[in-house]
């Protein structure tokens, strides 16, 4: 078994024994899984292990957030794509069992490529445009598409020509399809 099928194995199952101890009213909690290579809807998501978490403050209209994403990769041209995230969004309308917000998080991302001991850096806010449908109290599903804007650092070890050690910034659509199971509790 790879690593990629240990941690999903691991996160199911960490979601599974928090559906059964937690029968709340009110859900101020949310934990959400990239479920995008689960469904094969989109497969533009890249990353293959995206958990968010939310926590409502106050008036359960605004959210605290935090996410990572990995991508690990195995043989010969390997790479790790790794980015952790902290943001905030507010639900600005409610309607039945839908949910709309928005919000933006600050990302801090990190791109190795093994075999050419090439490293980028990914720096950046995302703001997005959040929609969710809810099952229930405890279920749901959501889409987070989002415009970014990161700074990016390349440094290239093994390479002779100075330009490719570069710093630029890159404006990119995220996220487009990317589908999250989110259990709220």
């Amino acid at each position: 078994m790879n690593k990629k099928n240990i941690i999903v194995t691991m996160v199911l199952l960490f979601m599974g024994n928090t559906i059964v101890i937690s029968q709340v009213e009110f859900t101020k909690h949310q934990i959400a899984i990239n479920a995008s290579k689960f469904l094969v809807l989109f497969n533009e998501q890249v990353n293959n292990l995206d958990i968010t978490y939310r926590v409502a403050v106050a008036d359960s209209s605004f959210h605290f957030r935090m996410a990572s994403s990995i991508d690990l990769s195995t043989g010969e041209d390997a790479i790790t794509d790794f980015s952790a995230r902290l943001g905030v969004d507010k639900i600005f309308k409610t309607s039945k069992k839908w949910t709309y917000y928005v919000g933006a998080d600050l990302n801090f991302g990190r791109i190795e490529a093994k075999s050419a001991k090439r490293t980028t850096t990914k720096i950046g806010i995302l703001p997005f445009l959040g929609i969710m449908y809810n099952f229930g109290k405890h279920f749901s599903i959501s889409t987070e598409p989002s415009l970014a804007v990161f700074r990016n650092e390349v440094i290239d070890k093994d390479s002779f020509n100075p330009e490719v050690n570069s710093t630029n910034t890159s404006i990119e659509f995220i996220n487009i399809g990317q589908i999250k199971l989110g259990f709220h509790f």
